[in-house]
């Protein structure tokens, strides 16, 4: 639909503030945000591959939940999470004093909510990391790739790193919201990322957010669709390589 009056100037001020701050930002910085309700929007290097860091679970969980539709995975199945598969850094699974049995969504769950990088890499096992790349190409995200798991130090070396651009981190959550790539599954995505975090600086009480936070190194990420009510108003994908420019720029879009 059309832009209320006086819309476009909004946009227009946030495009100039975004563009202010990344001038004076130090880092280099990628922003996308865009209207569910009409084609407007603003954006810095949106087309800038950057590495994805957490942002990257969300395709993960978007291949299992359409695993589990087709039959090939049951999340209600139990896991035993295995010592071997433990993994540092974000999440919770890796520091408990096990054995940790828990079903493979909630495994999908604790990814999300947590970015729980060991309940990650057992969740791409199941989805599998081809298998992955393959529905990223068939939603037309030939930018984002999954080249490793969480933590794998050796493929780091070899520079297989996690990407994204700021685009297709917003046109895979302008997916979700249309149905895509299945309407169960796009839902049950979605109310997996609507599930409370703690990482958005303020969230104010008439806002329903469904997002994904990210932070590695001196990257730092936020993947987020708004909702005021029951109107979804916007989806915003922000990436810096320097801490500190990704919550400006959420500060400048709320």
């Amino acid at each position: 639909s059309d832009a209320l009056p006086g819309e476009a100037l909004l946009w227009a001020k946030l495009q100039q503030e975004i563009e202010r701050a990344a001038t004076a930002f130090p880092g280099v910085v990628g922003v996308a945000v865009t209207s569910l309700r009409h084609e407007a929007g603003c954006a810095v290097q949106a087309e800038e591959v950057f590495p994805a860091a957490s942002t990257i679970k969300l395709p993960i969980l978007v291949q299992l939940l359409m695993r589990a539709r087709s039959g090939e995975a049951d999340l209600a199945q139990r896991v035993t999470v295995p010592a071997a598969s433990h993994v540092l850094g974000s999440g919770v699974v890796a520091y408990l004093a096990g054995p940790v049995t828990l079903s493979l969504l909630d495994l999908a769950i604790l990814m999300v909510i947590v970015s729980d990088n060991t309940a990650t890499n057992l969740c791409l096992e199941v989805a599998g990391l081809g298998a992955t790349n393959a529905l990223l190409d068939r939603l037309g995200l030939h930018q984002t790739r999954v080249r490793r798991k969480m933590m794998d130090q050796v493929a780091a070396v070899r520079e297989l790193e996690n990407v994204a651009t700021p685009a297709e981190l917003v046109q895979l959550l302008r997916l979700l919201d249309a149905g895509q790539p299945d309407p169960q599954a796009a839902a049950q995505a979605l109310a997996i990322l609507k599930k409370p975090k703690v990482y958005l600086p303020r969230r104010p009480y008439a806002l329903a957010i469904m997002s994904k936070y990210a932070q590695c190194s001196d990257e730092e990420h936020e993947q987020a669709l708004i909702a005021l009510g029951r109107m979804i108003h916007r989806w915003m994908g922000v990436l810096d390589r320097s801490n500190g420019y990704g919550r400006a720029v959420y500060d400048a879009a709320s």
